[in-house]
């Protein structure tokens, strides 16, 4: 996947006249011919400061970017000095300060890649139903533990919406259904993912809108595969409305994310305000989640065609974190300690295969999941093997 993009061509592509894809850190002709990228620099400026307590939070105007006279192309571009990297070095994004968190929160980080890809290597049918299995392992450790590697354990918080303590007592009773109540359980099921899609209002937060998903992704795994031949007729109907609302707060993230958490945490906590560190590892979790959750609920319904028609078209890649223990940080400190020590490996599976040159125990459990979908899990276990050795 390309990473972020520019609104000018690069300089060797001006020079030679050529068509210039404007994708940092280097655009694809100069990736493939070995040449340094280099884009122009746009005219700097300052960011809009974001109000963190009641006083309002105000960076100085030296070390600041204003985002109303620029683009945020043009501040990704001045911050990402190295165009041979294929990650996003949060170390190189020192100028931009901390609440604003451009490297997870750039609107270009939002964008969904179409690009074509292939089958895995090896490719097997039942490679689509280890997805899903692995996929209702994460739910039942949601169900047990409170999280899962696309459901952060501090994204709620204390705040539980109410239509995810609906799912999730729904799914403990499927999980735990006998014969004599399962059809029971299945039509609460059916009612409830009916209210859901019926009387929803995505006019909300991301976070609202997250919580949304989510419930609906619990409805969808029990409704497509359980096998109820009126339950999978439902999810299936459901499925255009589940991909619109997806594609919806994806767009939604991108322009609002930072701002919401920082009134919805005011609203809720006005005497205890989130420092700016705070801040950014709270939209963070609002972020990685939202878009893990995007692999994994496109990956669900991609897996369900392919399983009922013996094909389904690509629906995409968006960018994610991929280094291990960020998602298991604990706290905001530790959190932005780590992004600044090491490379977060912000990149998307579609050209995740630089990861095979790093360690595995540098790759988080969701990274390997996702790189094993791609390339094919006889790749990924060689990979894992080889690094034993």
């Amino acid at each position: 996947m390309p990473a972020i993009g520019t609104g000018r061509s690069c300089v060797q592509c001006n020079d030679a006249k050529r068509r210039c894809d404007r994708n940092t850190p280097a655009c694809r002709l100069c990736r493939r011919k070995n040449l340094d990228c280099v884009y122009p620099l746009l005219k700097p400026s300052n960011f809009v400061p974001i109000t963190t307590t009641e006083e309002e939070y105000r960076p100085s105007d030296s070390d600041v970017l204003d985002l109303e006279d620029s683009s945020v192309e043009q501040l990704m571009s001045e911050a990402l000095p190295d165009p041979t990297s294929d990650f996003v070095n949060v170390t190189a994004l020192s100028l931009v300060p901390d609440p604003y968190a451009a490297w997870f929160a750039a609107p270009e980080t939002f964008l969904v890649d179409h690009t074509p890809m292939p089958l895995p290597p090896n490719f097997k049918i039942r490679d689509l139903e280890s997805f899903v299995a692995q996929v209702d392992t994460w739910l039942r450790d949601w169900v047990a533990t409170g999280s899962n590697t696309f459901i952060h354990a501090h994204l709620y918080g204390d705040c539980f919406p109410s239509c995810l303590q609906v799912s999730f007592t729904t799914f403990s009773a499927y999980i735990n259904r006998t014969p004599t109540n399962c059809k029971m359980v299945l039509q609460v099921v059916n009612d409830q993912a009916t209210l859901l899609v019926s009387g929803s209002n995505t006019s909300g937060s991301v976070l609202k809108d997250l919580a949304l998903i989510h419930a609906l992704l619990v409805y969808q795994m029990i409704g497509l595969f359980d096998g109820d031949i009126r339950s999978r007729h439902l999810a299936e109907l459901r499925v255009p409305f589940v991909s619109a609302l997806l594609q919806r707060t994806l767009e939604k993230a991108s322009e609002t994310l930072i701002r919401q958490i920082e009134v919805e945490q005011l609203s809720i906590f006005p005497f205890d305000p989130v420092s700016p560190k705070e801040l950014s590892w709270r939209s963070w979790i609002v972020s990685e989640s939202l878009r893990r959750t995007w692999l994994i609920t496109q990956g669900v319904i991609a897996s369900y065609e392919g399983l009922k028609q013996g094909w389904a078209p690509c629906n995409g890649d968006v960018k994610f974190t991929t280094r291990e223990g960020l998602w298991s940080a604990d706290s905001a400190p530790q959190w932005a300690r780590m992004c600044a020590e090491r490379d977060v490996r912000f990149i998307g599976r579609f050209h995740a295969e630089c990861l095979f040159e790093v360690a595995p125990e540098e790759v988080d459990v969701f990274a390997k999941v996702m790189l094993e979908t791609v390339f094919g899990k006889e790749i990924s276990v060689s990979w894992q093997l080889e690094a034993k050795k």
